[in-house]
């Protein structure tokens, strides 16, 4: 405790008799730099996981901090961002919060759109230009300057288009590689690996199971609560968004023992149960170090992924598929179109064979 930021701080705010208050907390990371922030943060989970402080709607007011800081640094485009944010981000932001996982991810998506807007506002302030008499000449030139990392910016000149602040500019959207995925046996022998070899970590084995089985992103398996784990008409079963799956007796058990884990740390003593519990209070594993050790382990994420969710669309439709795992059903749709395009490739090549 003697060592920790978290307890230096919150001895620093009892000593100048300042209530703990998530406001006291926003104003003192407000004055503070990224590390102190960072702390603010720590000690805000902690004394909200034991009940100190009451929850809150935390995505929100991450995005309105750094809003009000990008603000403070840009006023001549504080009100365009300020209207940006409230009529497109933040209601999009709540409606993604209210799905399971993804919360570094979800704050990661809102910073990145609110900053190449403003980056956006100022490159063409600088050259003496308004956005509404920015042309589609000046959009291709700023994408062209840095394309890898701009094509974002594409959510900001929509809903500016849209409401007249604008011309319409076009932004095409990230370039997308074709998904790469596992052939058929190495598949099938990362999943018995992860169902048989205990010489694996308990939570490397039950983390790549499920991504091997149902295609889930590593964001969604972290976050998957103790409860997730259930009976269903007698078996046991696995809800990854509202139906149980029942489970096969090998993937149950496994599951089970980890259930079963004793926590320890901060877990040992939280409210909030998780299948895979992090080192912060109240927290559950992040999905950036469950995927580390996954690769660490051999097992390759995205075409584990790619190949998953390729064989789960040949068998089942996109209406079935998309509630079953927590897709969109226009996601669930798109899998389906490279299912059938893969296996008519497949069967090509297997006639090919044949004929030769």
């Amino acid at each position: 405790m003697r060592n920790s930021h978290s307890a230096r701080l919150l001895a620093d705010l009892v000593a100048v008799g300042r209530p703990l208050t998530h406001e006291v907390l926003d104003t003192t990371a407000h004055d503070s730099g990224r590390g102190g922030t960072q702390t603010i943060d720590y000690l805000r989970t902690t004394l909200v996981t034991y009940r100190v402080l009451p929850e809150r709607d935390e995505l929100t007011a991450r995005i309105e901090r750094h809003l009000t800081r990008t603000a403070a640094r840009h006023p001549e485009h504080a009100l365009l961002l300020r209207a940006y944010v409230r009529w497109s981000l933040l209601p999009r932001a709540r409606r993604a919060d209210r799905r399971p996982g993804g919360f570094k991810h979800r704050v990661r998506w809102a910073y990145t759109r609110i900053n190449l807007a403003v980056a956006f506002l100022t490159t063409m302030n600088d050259h003496g230009m308004a956005l509404a008499d920015v042309t589609q000449e000046e959009m291709d030139w700023w994408l062209a300057a840095n394309p890898g990392t701009r094509y974002e910016v594409r959510d900001f000149t929509v809903w500016a288009a849209r409401r007249g602040h604008s011309r319409d500019l076009h932004v095409p959207h990230r370039p997308k590689a074709d998904p790469v995925g596992l052939d058929e046996d190495s598949h099938w022998e990362l999943l018995h690996q992860c169902l048989n070899d205990r010489s694996l970590p308990l939570e490397v084995r039950a983390a790549g199971a499920i991504l091997l089985l149902f295609g889930q992103h590593l964001t969604r398996i972290a976050a998957l609560p103790a409860d997730a784990l259930t009976t269903f008409n007698g078996d046991q079963a696995v809800v990854l968004d509202r139906i149980p799956i029942r489970l096969p007796g090998s993937l149950a058990t496994l599951l089970t023992e980890l259930s079963d884990q004793t926590p320890s740390g901060w877990a040992a003593n939280s409210p909030s149960r998780w299948l895979f519990p992090g080192t912060r209070p109240g927290q559950h594993l992040s999905a950036t170090v469950l995927a580390r050790r996954l690769t660490a382990h051999g097992i390759p994420i995205r075409p584990a992924r790619n190949t998953t969710l390729t064989q789960l669309a040949q068998d089942l439709p996109p209406a079935v598929l998309a509630p079953l795992l927590g897709l969109h059903v226009v996601t669930a749709t798109q899998w389906r179109r490279r299912a059938a395009t893969d296996w008519t490739a497949y069967l090509e090549a297997r006639t090919s064979q044949s004929r030769s």
